[in-house]
Parts: structure tokens; sequence; C-alpha cells
């Protein structure tokens, strides 16, 4: 019997270290994760189907995730929030296609396949504190930028099926970077500056430059009734604001000035070539869940300057010239709890591929066409694209939707023709130029063209928890 107890009493004493602490996750009456940890995910399903016909010319076998079952927006996601001293810390992580890094995969120059990985979306530390009738926040880490408020605050709600209007046409690299932020909150107003490398979180700094990219916010968010509430909000952004390298811009070493190839040139620019200039403007009105309204614009400035050959000291600067861009957004939703239908529409100067490009210079017309030395008529760069969707979304829960809808993106040349497709007779792309010159002398393969519309069918379902 002595045996047996002690044998019992020894088993208890070497197992009670193996029994860890408790977590505390939730306390009664309080939302999950008061105390301790909160946990969560976003998952995006999606299949598309590109719409093709014998008027497209072209079956685009280039792979993508244009076509076919995929994962664009899936994250896992963790907080820790200690309430009496104001810290927060957050941690994102997200699924990416790996030709979102590297083009060393068959969807660019490379030869490997594109699996699936894990990227850091958001790692950050917050610091929450009031001064009087004013709320404060410092962030420090990797952060969502000033122009993504309208996801967050529930403005645009649909960034499950499209990126939202200021990230696809460019405001920043990307809709997360890495540096300092500061918010200010007072009423229905709040100021938010935020001084990043301006790479992206896909990229380290130097990437594209050695400086900064200050970026502001300005919002006014009035709540007119429980049910209608209103915003308008003024953004801006430097990049390579300040921080920079005198002598950055040089031939090769940054993105400002690619190589040309030629050993016996060192070329070299002023560092306003490697910065530019954002400001964009938008507004919203939310009422109820029956209407959701945005409408906004942007406009873009690359910075001129100067390039000179190192190698040649005596030789003229180059002058490039400025070059601005512009662009406008609108969406709309309208439904109740269950069903909504939304539309959307995007035009900016760029193209073919959506993303507003600085592509307007202080040269016009019809000074740049008779520039002394010109062979052929020249016109300022008329390019641009315009974007259309409508979908309609099902919300099965508050935190689970699915929407079935039609996306498509039509791009406007330099000359402010359509941009086309151009295939030869075995099939095989071809170019603008070739299909000219087959005008002029016999081609083995003639060449047809064709209109270029990018067309899909997308269906997507997202579910938070």
């Amino acid at each position: 019997m002595k045996f047996s107890f002690r044998f019992i009493f020894l088993l208890y004493f070497f197992t009670f270290s193996l029994f860890g602490e408790e977590v505390v996750t939730t306390k009664k009456d309080e939302p999950d994760g008061y105390y301790g940890l909160k946990l969560g995910a976003i998952l995006t399903p999606t299949v598309s189907y590109r719409i093709r016909d014998k008027a497209s010319g072209t079956t685009d076998l280039s792979p993508s995730d244009k076509a076919g079952f995929s994962l664009p927006w899936t994250m896992v996601t963790m907080s820790k929030e200690w309430e009496e001293l104001g810290l927060k810390a957050e941690f994102w992580g997200e699924i990416l296609r790996n030709d979102a890094l590297t083009n060393d995969t068959l969807a660019g120059t490379g030869n490997k396949s594109n699996p699936y990985v894990f990227l850091v979306r958001r790692a950050n530390l917050a610091k929450t504190f009031e001064v009087g009738n004013t709320k404060h926040q410092i962030q420090f880490g990797m952060f969502e930028l000033p122009h993504m408020f309208s996801v967050w605050s529930g403005n645009y709600d649909w960034r499950y099926f499209d990126k939202s209007p200021l990230e696809s046409m460019g405001f920043a690299k990307d809709p997360v970077d890495l540096g300092i932020n500061y918010i200010l909150r007072w009423k229905s107003f709040s100021v938010q500056t935020a001084v990043v490398n301006g790479e992206g979180y896909r990229n380290t700094q130097n990437t594209t430059n050695t400086g900064y990219d200050v970026i502001g916010k300005l919002g006014w968010d009035p709540t007119w009734t429980e049910n209608l509430k209103t915003g308008l909000h003024i953004l801006g952004r430097a990049s390579n604001a300040f921080g920079y390298a005198s002598d950055e811009c040089r031939e090769g070493k940054t993105s400002c000035l690619t190589s040309d190839g030629n050993p016996t040139t060192r070329k070299q620019g002023t560092v306003s070539l490697n910065q530019e200039q954002v400001i964009a403007v938008e507004s919203h009105l939310v009422w109820r869940e029956i209407l959701n309204l945005g409408l906004g614009g942007m406009v873009k400035k690359r910075l001129g300057g100067e390039i000179v050959d190192r190698m040649s000291p005596y030789l003229p600067a180059t002058k490039v010239p400025e070059a601005t861009g512009r662009g406008a957004y609108l969406w709309a939703g309208i439904g109740n709890g269950t069903l909504r239908l939304v539309a959307r529409g995007e035009i900016a100067t760029g193209g073919p591929l959506p993303g507003l490009q600085a592509t307007e210079t202080v040269e016009r017309e019809p000074w740049l066409r008779f520039k002394p030395g010109t062979t052929d008529p020249l016109y300022s760069n008329q390019s641009y694209y315009v974007t259309r969707q409508i979908f309609g979304e099902w919300l099965m829960t508050s935190s689970v939707r699915l929407a079935l809808g039609y996306t498509e993106v039509r791009s406007y040349d330099s000359k402010g023709e359509p941009n086309k497709w151009y295939v030869d007779s075995t099939g095989e792309a071809s170019n603008r130029v070739e299909y000219i010159e087959q005008f002029s002398k016999p081609v083995a393969y003639p060449i047809s063209e064709y209109g270029r519309l990018d067309r899909s069918l997308v269906l997507k379902a997202t579910a938070t928890f």
C-alpha cells in the first residue's frame, strides 16, 4: 500500500509540470481577444473565365491568374493587445504566387513553376494614447499605407473582388510598406502621416531609390444620422523625398536609368528623375446597407531633370521633361442586407496594363510635332485605359460573401487609338511594326490585326473569421 501511494505521489509530481498555463482569450460579456491573443483569417477562393472569341485573335497562353482557380487574397491574422498600456502588436501573413516576387518563373522570363509562397503582410507595434479630446496612434514596422483607409474602414467594401481604386491606379507601389506611421483623430477629423521605404513590402530598401517616401492624408468622416455617413479625404505622396544620395540616379544602378549596354558610357541623371508626386481626393456616402457611393480622382507628376555622360563631360546634357498623369473613378453599390448590385468604373492615363502612368509632358502640340531633326510628325502621348466592372453579391452571413461579376479592360495607345493584337497566319503573336511592313515587302506569313479587349467572368467568395 505504501508503495502504491509513493508511486502515485511521484507520478503526480513529475507530470504536474506538463500542464501549461491556460491561455485566456475571452472574457464574459467581452469580445473575443479582449484579454489575449486574437487569431483570424481571410479566405478568397476564386475562379476566373476569360472570354475569348474570333474577334480577339489571340488565346494568350501565358501563365497568370486571369483564368482558372486561384487564391488572390488569402491571409492569416494575429494580434495581441495590452489595453491597459495602450499597446497592440499585429502580424499578418499573406499567401502569394511566387511570380509576384520574381521573374524567374513561367509567368516571367524564367522556367520555374509558380507555387504559392507565404509572405509577411503586417508586422508592427502600435501605441495609442489620448490628449484631451484627441486620440493619437503611432505604428512602427510594416503597416497598411494611408490610401488603404477606404478598405479597412468599410467605405470600399469589395477588396476581395478587386483592388481598391487608389490601389489599382498606383497611388503607391504596394498597399503595405515598412516605416513609421502617425494618426491623430479629433471628432470627425483625422490626420495621418507616414514615412516609409517606398519600395513596398515585397522589396528591400534601395531597390528603386535610396531615400524615403512621405505620405499624408486629411480626412473628414461625419456621421449625420445613425444610418447616414459621408467622408472626404485628401491624400498626398512624395517619393524619394529625403535621405537620398546625390548621385543615386546612375546608369543600371537604380530604376531611373536603365543600362544601355554600351561600355563606353557612364550616364548619370539628377535625383529629380527618381522622384514623383501624387495627389488624390476621394469622397464617399454610405446609407444603411442600401446605398454605397464613391467618387475620386488622382494626379501623378514625374519630375524632370538632366542626363549627362560622365565619360564625356563636355557633351551637352540631355533634358528630360516633366510628365504628369491623371485619372478618375467611381463606384456604386445598391441592395439590402442579403443581395447587392455593384458597379465600378476607372479611367486613367497609361495602358495597356491598368495603373495610372505619367504620360503627358510639358511639350505640347504643335511644338513637339515640328521639332527640328524629326523625320516623322510627333504628337503628345494620348494613351489611356478604361476598366468596367459589374457584379452581384450575396451576403450569406456577416462574414461570408459570394460575388459573380463581369470585368473588362480596354486600352488606347499613344495616338489615342485602341490597342490591338497582331497575329500571323500560323497563330503566333506579332507587332504593329511587322504588320505595317508587310504592305511594302513580301512576308511568309501574313499578319492580321485584332481589337484588344480583356474580358472575364469572375466568381469570388470571401470568408473572414
